[in-house]
């Protein structure tokens, strides 16, 4: 998923009900006695976990804090597995849903029994909550209550509104815009100092070089040491898979990377750089869902807008300004909204930001889609008519459980768990250390340009979501170890592993283009050692839509049977997806 505040896109759903499991069994791992890939030559024993029932499995595995300097000590890991349902087992597969923050014991205990399925039943699914996310130290999380979460952003949102309509083209809105980056950059430095002062040192631990040594460390403690690293990553996590296949390029073994976080960029510019290829396919995607939605007889949008695409956008526009120009500066919140449980507490004067958020949220997967046909519909209907309501509870309950803004309260649980969205704690660590912040002179006021750039030519719906990011100009505490600085590892980050990975990439999502996943796939990087698969979907990664054709690639490749190579940087195969909720099934 890119970096945003409200990030968890697909998987908002999950990461805003699932409860977090504990762990009966405590490992004691020693400290690795080199740079290498593994924390330890001890083997890890599994128990039973409090919050999934068998037979899932649960444990901690210790790993060194810094590999290049094992004596600064260790932190302990939280993993789930789902064993094989046959035996002998055919094989193992590691899986990250993204974030970067994303707990991954948590994905794995709701869903493990769903990626099995995929893989076939002799597979043992395994997951694991990366440094500082969930069950996992080091302890990198600044708030530990929620009216302390609330108080840091509510002083930063009440120095204006951070966001601008559209593609900013009216002078004032961009004068506006432009006014708030030196008052956002004093926020930054705030927001690092407040870390530093109470995290110290842990900020540099959770760096994603540091994961994917963890992760090959647990595949030796868990199947032997030497063994392959079965790997499954999708949206930020296929930094994971990118990063695996130039650390160790000698124990790559079935590597999948769905949704390309686009691995070069994120190692060779700023994170803040990185916002014009994140959002290369916005407004594709949007433009998608309109014209399937004006082809339907299924879409309340589509009649309401003529059966055009255009007719579509031009009714989203037209909600989405309502909502900017009357708004009052009130704070109308979502717990406001869902305090009283009724229509009437919305109005028009609504954050549009949140309401821009919403909309892109929803575009991530088409089991959304109805929901965002009928909430927008709703809203176009209050907007031209005071008597008009949404559909009380049931829009509210839909609304709290897929929308995964900072109001969306995460239930806490776990040591260390994030108090709301994936970006909010660990993920600020996690990706600020990861870039090239501090050493860079990108600036608060730079990036806000670049999000003027972005929304004025490429994403003028979605661009000014961006302003998030703002917090990496000023973090001053870099990861440990950054693939950038591993000398041995080319610029190009072209070194080719010694099994083909599989790349996946979604013809129109909204937060990894496809660019991304071709890029990963080209003869510049990975090459033969790579097939592409382009996804005719619109959503973010494979989970978006429905696809037999995906899931039969997919399993195909764990069973050994790779696509043909084109030979070119096009795609080796094109699936496309079986239904969405505007059509109907494909026969």
């Amino acid at each position: 998923m890119r970096p945003t505040r409200s990030l968890s896109r697909t998987l908002a759903t999950f990461f805003l009900t699932a409860g977090c499991a504990s762990f009966d069994v405590v490992i004691s791992v020693s400290a690795a006695s080199s740079h290498g890939p593994s924390g330890s030559n001890d083997t890890l024993t599994w128990g039973p976990c409090t919050g999934y029932p068998a037979p899932y499995e649960c444990a901690t595995f210790g790993v060194p804090l810094d590999y290049a300097r094992p004596s600064v000590g260790n932190t302990t890991l939280a993993i789930i597995r789902l064993p094989a349902k046959i035996s002998p087992r055919k094989g193992y597969m590691f899986y990250n849903p993204g974030g970067p923050g994303a707990p991954g014991v948590d994905y794995i205990g709701q869903l493990g029994g769903t990626l099995q399925q995929q893989f076939g039943e002799g597979w043992d699914v395994i997951g694991w909550d990366p440094r500082g996310v969930g069950g996992s130290g080091p302890n990198v999380s600044l708030f530990t209550e929620f009216a302390e979460y609330d108080a840091f952003w509510e002083q930063i949102e009440g120095a204006g509104k951070p966001e601008a309509r559209g593609n900013l083209t009216r002078p004032s809105d961009v004068a506006f815009f432009r006014s708030q980056a030196s008052v956002f950059d004093d926020f930054g430095k705030q927001f690092d100092a407040k870390y530093r002062a109470k995290r110290g040192d842990n900020l540099k631990y959770v760096g994603t070089c540091a994961v994917v040594r963890d992760l090959v460390g647990m595949v030796d403690a868990i199947y032997g040491r030497g063994a392959d690293v079965n790997f499954y990553g999708s949206s930020y996590g296929t930094l994971f898979s990118a990063y695996l296949t130039q650390m160790f390029p000698h124990r790559v073994g079935k590597v999948i990377a769905d949704g390309v976080l686009d691995a070069f960029t994120w190692t060779r510019t700023p994170i803040t750089a990185g916002i014009p290829v994140d959002f290369t396919d916005t407004e594709k995607v949007l433009r998608a869902w309109s014209t399937t939605c004006a082809s339907s007889t299924n879409c309340a949008l589509g009649t309401i807008g003529n059966h055009t695409a255009d007719g579509v956008i031009s009714v989203i526009d037209g909600i989405l300004n309502t909502a900017y120009d009357v708004y009052d500066g009130s704070k109308l919140s979502l717990f406001d909204f869902i305090a009283n449980g009724t229509a009437p507490t919305y109005s028009p004067a609504w954050s549009f930001y949140l309401l821009t958020s919403f909309v892109e949220n929803l575009l991530y997967g088409s089991s959304n889609w109805l929901f965002l046909d009928s909430f927008l519909s709703g809203i176009y209907a209050m907007q031209n008519n005071a008597t008009a309501t949404l559909n009380s509870r049931s829009e509210v309950n839909h609304f709290l459980t897929t929308a995964n803004f900072r109001l969306s309260r995460r239930s806490m649980s776990g040591p260390w768990a994030d108090m709301s969205s994936v970006w909010s704690q660990a993920g600020f660590a996690i990706a600020c250390g990861d870039s090239q912040h501090p050493r860079s002179n990108y600036t608060t006021a730079t990036l806000f340009e670049q999000v003027i750039q972005v929304a004025q030519n490429s994403s003028p719906h979605f661009g000014t979501l961006l302003v998030p990011r703002w917090l990496c100009p000023r973090w001053t505490t870099q990861a440990v170890e950054r693939l950038g600085d591993i000398r041995s590892i080319p610029y190009d980050l072209n070194i080719k592993p010694k099994n083909v990975i599989l790349v996946i990439g979604n013809n129109a999502d909204p937060a990894t283009p496809f660019a991304s996943a071709q890029a990963l796939a080209s003869k510049k990087r990975l090459g033969s050692k790579a097939r592409l698969v382009k996804f005719n979907a619109i959503g973010h990664t494979t989970t978006s839509n429905p696809s037999t054709c995906i899931n039969n690639v997919i399993r195909s490749y764990l069973e050994g049977d790779l696509p043909e190579d084109k030979g070119d940087d096009a795609p080796d195969v094109i699936c496309e997806v079986d239904s969405t909720p505007f059509t109907q099934p494909s026969e």
